[in-house]
Order: structure tokens, then C-alpha cells, then sequence
């Protein structure tokens, strides 16, 4: 693209290092959320471009801000997506560099949401100066939006959002957090591209008992009961389930792998007996924990509570699963399991919704898809784009259940791995290299540029 040329990249890249520097020292610990300050900082940063915005809030100080641009002709909508809330920060001591202090320091910015996800809001407020800095011609609009409590489950952002301002917030295309972690193997570069995320449910499970004095232990303490139940389900494998699209990452990825890499890829594909695919993937970017996630539902046990006075046996204990669903199975399936699991144990149980979302799915085939992939293999030479499944969840969700289509796609440099990145979402010492910053920028504005057919 002609204009591209003319874009100073490295200065582009150094911007967006000190947008997410100011961003990170803003805390957005969400709960409690007070993303206000993040939007109002945004908001000063694109009044300076010329840029008019607004701020849309369900409940005061639950910020999101939405702002646009509209090109010259009829064209696209593209929206470009990020959340500012991040999650708590538990071990402030474990850190390097304080979690809040934005520090740029070893070629890193470190704070919480370095990587989940400040950084991409720094990248996307960029390119979309640059479509109003360089007075791009374009079709369509481009749309800016960074929301609130995404880490709670958007009930003040982008879920309100699309039921409350679906005009608003509405595109044919967002391009949000959820790929672009570079994964190698045997010096092939692979660019993830989520298209599926899997489906959530939250759920808590009480298990009743009967009350007593600690000093006689009897055979109905609701805590032992729990503990039988919960590493039942921690132990219960769900039956594998392959999603057309992971079929294909996994398709692209085996030749890169080795042989060794080639046989585990191999038995995840294949029906029958299940192998030890720890061994099998050892040395190649794939853990067993991550294949695992990719092709089964599970059920994590994150939260446990029982009991008011350390000689009093409890009543009751409730303990919350983190259940996650792959495309062609159900939440009642996973309840039915559940009620199996503690019925073979003489358990009975109530279980509780707490959040639920079914599985979200973009199409592969789209124009906005194969503008991804081309630039992956201009700008990356060599590297290849592959389709993606999230584990987890992020608000594409709520956009593709509106109508638009919604892929996640952060481009990050090769510096940290994909297994060394997953680490640190949501751990102690989040950062993110200095030169991903120089990369989102570039690549985010040359397919935001094709999709919306600028010119200069």
C-alpha cells in the first residue's frame, strides 16, 4: 500500500509503548472496575488527533468509550475492540517492577494488562489516529472501542453494550484479543487467527452436611463429601470433540512439528485409544494442558467455601466450577455428568448458574480473514496465518451474537514464546516486548487500510 510507506513505523511503535506505559499506571482492578479514568485518558488522547468521542456508561464509573471515523463512500464497518479493565493483581511483592508502574524497562513494559490487554488498546487508539492524522480517503467506518469488565463478563461493557447500544456498536468486522501470539516450530512461523471460542459456564455446587463439633468427626461433613467430588471431577475426561476449524491449526501445524511433534498431532486427530501425548509433545510449542483444552470440554474447581469457626463442622460447603465447552457439546450434558459423578458417590448437590455463554464462532472464508492471512505473509515472510480456538473467553462473543463477524488478532513479535506468554496472562511480572508495540501498530493499520480500501 503507497501510504503505508510513508508512515514512520518505529515512531508509531514508540507512541503506542507510551500510551500502554500511562494506561498500565491507571488501575482498572477489576472488581472493582473504574475504568472511568482509562476512558478519560483515551478520550484527551483522540481530542488531541481531532477526534470526537463519547462515553457510554450502564453504572457510573463503569467507562466504555466508542468513537469513529466515517470514510467518503459506503463501505464496511470495522470495529476495532479492547477492554481496559484488567484483573487483580494478588502478589504485588512477586513482581519485578510494580504492577501498576507502566515501567519500560530490559526491552519490556510491565504492569497488569501488559499483555490482557492494554497493549492492544495502545495499538488500536494508533491506527485509528493514523486514518485521521493522514487524511486517508476510505470506505465504510472505522470504529474505536474500548470497554469496561470484560473480566467480569461485560454485564458493564460490551455485553450492555450490544443489547443496549447494538446501533452503536454494530460492524460487519471487529478485529479484538484473542490471537496474533506467534507460535514456532522447527523455524516455521505460525500467526494465530481465533475464529472459536469455546462456551463458558460458571457454575457453583452446594453440597449439604450435617453440623457438628469438631472434636467428633462424623461421616456427613459437607467439606469431606466436597473433597470426594471435586477430584472426581477434576479426574472425569470429557469425550474428545474436534472443531472443523482446530482440525485445520492442527492440519497446518503437523509438518512443523517433527516427527515425534507429528505423531501427538496424529493421535489428537485420530478416534480410539487414548496415547500419552506429554511425552509426545515435548519440545514443541503444544502442551498436554493446552491439547487438552482444545479438544475437551472441562470443568476447573476455583473457588471453595465452607465453615465459620475452626471446632464447628459446617453445615454446607459450595465450591464454583470453571466449565468450559467445545462446539457440539452442551452445558445440560456437563450438568448431567455432574449430577452422574456425584450421584456414583451418594452426593446430592444443588448447582447454581452463574454465567453462562454458549460457544462463538467466525467463519474462516471471510475477506477480512484472507486480509489477515496476506498481511501475516507481506509483512512476516515466511510466516503463515492458522485458524484458532480460545480456551477462554473474550467479548467477541457478544459482537458476533449481534450479527458481525469477529476475529481475535493481536500481532506479537517472536521474542517470548506463545507457551511463555500464556504464563504470564493473568501472573505475577506481566510485560510485553517493546518491539510487538511497533508490530500491532504496523499490521493492525495495513489490514484495517485494505479492509476499508484507503488511500491517501
Amino acid at each position: 500500500m503507497s501510504m503505508a510507506t510513508e508512515i514512520h513505523w518505529k515512531k508509531c511503535g514508540e507512541e503506542a509503548v507510551q500510551i500502554l506505559s500511562e494506561l498500565l499506571q491507571i488501575d482498572t482492578t477489576n472488581p472493582p472496575g473504574n475504568e472511568r479514568p482509562a476512558a478519560e485518558y483515551l478520550q484527551k488522547f483522540l481530542k488531541k488527533e481531532g477526534i470526537p468521542s463519547e462515553v457510554l456508561e450502564r453504572e457510573a464509573g463503569r467507562s466504555n468509550l466508542l468513537a469513529r471515523l466515517k470514510g467518503s463512500k459506503p463501505g464496511p464497518k470495522l470495529l476495532l475492540l479492547s477492554h481496559t479493565d484488567v484483573v487483580p493483581a494478588t502478589n504485588p511483592k512477586n513482581w519485578k517492577y510494580p504492577p501498576f508502574s507502566g515501567a519500560v524497562k530490559e526491552g519490556y513494559v510491565w504492569g497488569r494488562g501488559a499483555l490482557d490487554m492494554k497493549s492492544m488498546t495502545a495499538m488500536e487508539a494508533v491506527t485509528f489516529a493514523l486514518f485521521k492524522r493522514m487524511n486517508l480517503d476510505f470506505a465504510g467506518e472505522l470504529i474505536f472501542l474500548a470497554v469496561a469488565d470484560e473480566e467480569k463478563g461485560g454485564n458493564y461493557g460490551a455485553a450492555w453494550l450490544a443489547e443496549a447500544h447494538r446501533d452503536k456498536v454494530k460492524a460487519e468486522y471487529v478485529i479484538n484479543e484473542g490471537g496474533g501470539m506467534p507460535l514456532e516450530a522447527n523455524g516455521k512461523v505460525f500467526y494465530t487467527i481465533e475464529t472459536i471460542e469455546k462456551g463458558l459456564w460458571w457454575a457453583r455446587v452446594k453440597v449439604k452436611g450435617t453440623a457438628g463439633h469438631g472434636s467428633m468427626p462424623h461421616d456427613d461433613n459437607p467439606l469431606v463429601k466436597s473433597a470426594r467430588l471435586i477430584d472426581r471431577i477434576a479426574q472425569h475426561k470429557f469425550p474428545k470433540m474436534i472443531a472443523p476449524s482446530l482440525r485445520t491449526f492442527f492440519e497446518k501445524i503437523s509438518t512443523a512439528l517433527g516427527s515425534q511433534g507429528g505423531k501427538a498431532i496424529q493421535a489428537i486427530l485420530a478416534d480410539g485409544k487414548e496415547v500419552d501425548l506429554k511425552s509426545l509433545l515435548v519440545g514443541t510449542p503444544i502442551n498436554s494442558y493446552m491439547a487438552n483444552a482444545f479438544i475437551r470440554t472441562t470443568c476447573s474447581p476455583n473457588m471453595i467455601q465452607a465453615g465459620l469457626k475452626e471446632n464447628v463442622i459446617p453445615d454446607a460447603c459450595e465450591f464454583v466450577l470453571d466449565c468450559r465447552f467445545v462446539p457440539g457439546f452442551s452445558r445440560k450434558e456437563i450438568e448431567e455428568t455432574l449430577q452422574s459423578i456425584a450421584k456414583d458417590l451418594g452426593i446430592e448437590v444443588e448447582i447454581e448458574t452463574l454465567q453462562f455463554h454458549d460457544v462463538s464462532e467466525s467463519p474462516s472464508n471471510t475477506d477480512l480473514y484472507k486480509i489477515i492471512e496476506e498481511t501475516v505473509r507481506e509483512e512476516l515472510p515466511g510466516a503463515d496465518g492458522v485458524p484458532y480456538l480460545m480456551t477462554g473467553a473474550t467479548d467477541s462473543r457478544f459482537l458476533r451474537e449481534i450479527g458481525s463477524i469477529a476475529y481475535g488478532f493481536q500481532p506479537l513479535s517472536t521474542k517470548m514464546s506463545l507457551a511463555e506468554r500464556s504464563k504470564l496472562i493473568h501472573n505475577d511480572n506481566e510485560r510485553i516486548d517493546v518491539h510487538s508495540l511497533e508490530l500491532g501498530v504496523k499490521l493492525l493499520s495495513k489490514i484495517a487500510m485494505k479492509t476499508l480500501k484507503a488511500r491517501a
